[in-house]
C-alpha cells in the first residue's frame, strides 16, 4: 500500500501514535528531509512520552528549515512535558519572535504563566492566541482557567462553554465547568460535565470526587458512595474524599465505618473543623455525649464560625444540665447562621427549660418560619402554649407535629414524641 503523509495523520488523529510512526518512517525510507514526516513522528513520540526521540526527530527538521516555527514551538512542547518549564519557555518565546501571530505558542506560554501565578500575563498572551486563532480550543480553556483563578466565573464558563464547543474531547474544561456549576448549586448539568471529564480522563481523583459531592448533594447517596470511593482508591492522601466518604455514610447511619474515614481525613488535615464536627455527630448518636462535646468543641477551635458545631455543642450542653452554657453556644450558632431552623428549635428547648415560656415560643416561632413542618418545633411549641393555657391551639400543633397526647383529668395534658 502506498504511504503518504495523509495517511500518517489521519493515524495521528486516531491516537494511533505507533502506527503513525511506521507511515512516517516509510515517508522518510524515501525522502530523508520530508519535514512533514519528521514533524509528525516527533509528535507521536511525544504522545507515547519518548522525549528523547522526539527531540531526535525536530532537531533533524531543524536542520532542515532553521526557522520553522512549528518545529520550534513543539520542541518546547517536549521541554514542558518534563517538567523544564524554563526551557520550554525559551522555545516557545523563540517560536513567537518569528512569527509573533502564531497562537500555539502564544497559548502554550500563557499555559506556563497561568501555572507559575503571572495571571495578568497569561491572560494577554491567551487573548492574543483566541484572536489570532479562533478555533484553538484550548487558548479557549485556558483562558477559562484564567478567568476561575482571578475569580470571574462568569467569564471562567463562557469561555470553558467555548472550548468544549470547538472541542468536545477537552478534560480540563469539562471538569473546571462542572466545579463551576457546582458552585452555581445547578447539579444536574454540573453531573454531565462531570461525568463527560471522568469519561475523558478516569484517573482523575479530583473528577471522581466532584462527582461524589453532586451525588451527595443530590440525596443519591449510594452513588455518591461508590463515585468518593473510586476517588480514594485513585489517590488515598485526599482528605476531602475521607470527609465525603466519611459524611456520606454518616447520612447512610453506617457510623462505624463513618467514624473511620472522618479520622483519617482528620488525620490528613487536622486542622478540618467540618470533620470534628461530623465526630461529633456520630458520637451523639451513640450516646457518647462526652466525646460529642469534646469533638464539637474541637471543631469550633479549627473553625469558630461552623454554627452547626455550636448549636449541636449547645444541644449537649443542654443534656448536661448547663444551660447558660448551652444558651451561649445556641444564641451563637444563630448569630453564625440566622437561617437554621434546628438552632432556633435548641434554642427553644433550652429557654423552655429554664422557665422562659414566652421567650421558647418566640424561637419556635423562628423555626417555624424557616422550617413550618419541623415536627419537634410544632411539638415544643404546643408544649409551650400547653403551659401557657392555650389547649385548642396547642393540641391541633401537638397533632400536626405527630405528638402522641393523651389527657388524665387529674394529671392534665401528657405529650409523647
Amino acid at each position: 500500500m502506498e504511504v503518504n503523509i495523509e495517511i500518517a495523520q489521519s493515524l495521528f488523529k486516531q491516537n494511533k501514535y505507533q502506527e503513525t510512526i511506521d507511515t512516517c518512517n516509510k515517508i522518510l525510507a524515501t525522502d530523508s528531509t520530508e519535514i512533514n514526516a519528521l514533524k509528525l513522528i516527533a509528535k507521536a513520540f511525544t504522545k507515547l512520552k519518548k522525549i528523547d526521540d522526539a527531540q531526535l526527530y525536530l532537531n533533524q527538521a531543524l536542520k532542515i528549515k532553521p526557522d520553522d516555527y512549528e518545529v520550534i514551538k513543539d520542541l518546547g512542547n517536549t521541554y514542558h512535558a518534563i517538567g523544564d518549564i524554563n526551557t520550554a519557555k525559551k522555545f516557545y518565546k523563540k517560536a513567537i519572535a518569528i512569527n509573533n501571530n502564531y497562537a500555539p505558542a502564544l497559548a502554550n506560554l500563557g499555559t506556563i504563566e497561568l501555572n507559575t501565578g503571572n495571571k495578568q500575563d497569561a491572560l494577554s498572551l491567551l487573548i492574543k492566541a483566541t484572536q489570532y486563532d479562533p478555533k484553538l480550543a484550548s487558548a479557549w480553556g485556558n483562558l477559562g482557567y484564567g478567568y476561575f483563578e482571578l475569580g470571574k466565573k462568569q467569564e471562567a464558563e463562557t469561555y470553558c462553554r467555548k472550548a468544549i464547543e470547538l472541542n468536545p474531547n477537552l478534560f480540563n474544561s469539562h471538569f473546571l465547568l462542572g466545579t463551576i456549576l457546582i458552585e452555581q448549586k445547578k447539579l444536574q448539568e454540573a453531573q454531565t460535565y462531570t461525568r463527560k471529564a471522568i469519561e475523558l480522563n478516569p484517573d482523575s481523583s479530583q473528577a471522581h470526587l466532584n462527582l461524589g459531592a453532586v451525588l451527595n448533594d443530590l440525596g443519591q447517596l449510594q452513588e455518591a458512595e461508590l463515585s468518593t470511593r473510586k476517588a480514594i482508591e485513585l489517590n488515598p492522601n485526599l482528605f476531602n474524599s475521607h470527609f465525603l466518604l466519611g459524611t456520606i455514610l454518616l447520612e447512610l447511619n453506617r457510623h462505624n465505618e463513618a467514624e473511620k474515614y472522618l479520622r483519617k481525613a482528620i488525620k490528613l488535615n487536622p486542622d478540618l473543623g467540618e470533620a470534628h464536627s461530623n465526630l461529633g455527630i456520630i458520637f451523639k448518636d451513640l450516646g457518647k455525649l462526652k466525646e460529642a462535646e469534646i469533638s464539637y468543641r474541637k471543631a469550633i477551635e479549627m473553625n469558630p464560625d461552623l454554627a452547626e458545631a455550636h448549636s449541636n455543642l449547645g444541644s449537649i450542653l443542654k443534656s448536661f444540665g448547663k444551660l447558660q452554657d448551652a444558651e451561649l453556644s445556641t444564641r451563637k450558632a444563630i448569630e453564625l447562621k440566622p437561617n437554621d431552623a434546628n438552632a432556633h428549635y435548641i434554642l427553644g428547648t433550652i429557654l423552655s427549660a429554664v422557665g422562659e415560656t414566652d421567650e421558647a415560643i418566640l424561637s419556635y416561632n423562628r423555626s417555624l418560619n424557616i422550617k413550618p413542618n419541623m415536627p419537634q418545633a410544632l411539638v415544643g411549641l404546643g408544649q409551650s402554649l400547653l403551659n401557657k393555657g392555650q389547649y385548642v391551639k396547642a393540641l391541633n400543633l401537638l397533632k400536626k407535629g405527630d405528638g402522641t397526647i393523651s389527657f388524665d383529668l387529674e394529671k392534665g395534658v401528657s405529650v409523647y414524641q
